[in-house]
C-alpha cells in the first residue's frame, strides 16, 4: 500500500520545478499510475474539500473516489490530513507492506512506530521524475478532468460521486431538459411546424497545405523527439 500525504508532496519545492504548475491531486495520481508504483494501491489524503464544492460540503467528514486506479481521499470540511494518515497508518492490518510518502516529521514518527516505510517526499518525486525522463510514462492529465461538455451519464456519474442534491444547484446547473420540461406543461406547448433538413452537399477535399519551411527544419533538428502527429491539433481539441 502506497500512503500519500498529497499536499506535502505537491507543495514541495521540486514539484515547484519539476510539474506542471496546475499540477493537482487528480495529476499526482495518474503520475504514480503510468510509472513504477503503478502496481501498487495508492490512497492519496488531502486536507479539507474539494474547491467549489458549495453547499454540500458540510455534508461529509470525509469524501472518497477513485482517480486512475488510485483512491483519492478528503479529510473533510476545517480537517487536516495529518491526522486521517496517522489513523489509516494505525488501522492498517500490514504495516510492514506500507510505504508512507511524506517530509512531515509527525507523520514519519507514526509510519516507523508500526514498521512502516517511510518515503520523503523529494525521494518520491525524484522517481516519478526519474520515471518521465526514461520514457516509462508520459505525464498525462486524466481524461475526466477533460470532458467539456459532459454528457448525460458522466453528469449522473459525477452527481451520485459527490452525492449532489438538485436542490443546492443553481438553476443554470440543472441539466436544460429538465428545466424546459418543468416550465411547461406537455398539452400546452405551442406545435411547430419543422422545415425539412436540407441534405448536405459533398464538399471537395482541400489540397494540403506546404509544411513551413522552419517547421520543417525543426523536424530534422529534433528527429525522433518531435513528429507531425505532435502538432495535430484535432488530436488534442477533439470535436
Amino acid at each position: 500500500m502506497l500512503l500519500v500525504d498529497t499536499y506535502n508532496v505537491l507543495h514541495h519545492p521540486l514539484a515547484h520545478r519539476e510539474l506542471p504548475h496546475d499540477a493537482g491531486p487528480a495529476e499526482l495520481a495518474a503520475l504514480i499510475a503510468a510509472g513504477r508504483h503503478r502496481r501498487s494501491r495508492a490512497v492519496l489524503v488531502c486536507d479539507g474539500m474539494p474547491r467549489n464544492m458549495g453547499p454540500i460540503a458540510h455534508r461529509h467528514a470525509e469524501l472518497r473516489f477513485q482517480v486512475e486506479h488510485a483512491e483519492l481521499i478528503y479529510a473533510g470540511p476545517g480537517r487536516d490530513a495529518d491526522s486521517l494518515i496517522e489513523r489509516l497508518i494505525e488501522a492498517e492490518h500490514a504495516p510492514r507492506r506500507m510505504s508512507v510518502v511524506s517530509s512531515d516529521r509527525r507523520l514519519q514518527r507514526a509510519a516507523r512506530r508500526r514498521r512502516a516505510r517511510v518515503i520523503p517526499s523529494d525521494d518520491f518525486l525524484r522517481s516519478l521524475i526519474t520515471d518521465v525522463d526514461r520514457g516509462k510514462s508520459r505525464w498525462l492529465r486524466p481524461a475526466f478532468t477533460t470532458e467539456v461538455p459532459l454528457s448525460p451519464s458522466a453528469i449522473r456519474y459525477w452527481k451520485d460521486l459527490f452525492r449532489i442534491d438538485e436542490a443546492d444547484l443553481p438553476p443554470e446547473a440543472v441539466e436544460p431538459q429538465k428545466v424546459q420540461a418543468s416550465s411547461t406543461p406537455p398539452d400546452e406547448r405551442p406545435k411547430v411546424e419543422r422545415a425539412p433538413v436540407p441534405v448536405p452537399q459533398a464538399m471537395p477535399k482541400p489540397e494540403p497545405e506546404p509544411i513551413d519551411p522552419v517547421l520543417l527544419e525543426a523536424l530534422r533538428e529534433w528527429r525522433g523527439r518531435l513528429s507531425l502527429d505532435d502538432l495535430d491539433m484535432t488530436r488534442w481539441l477533439g470535436d
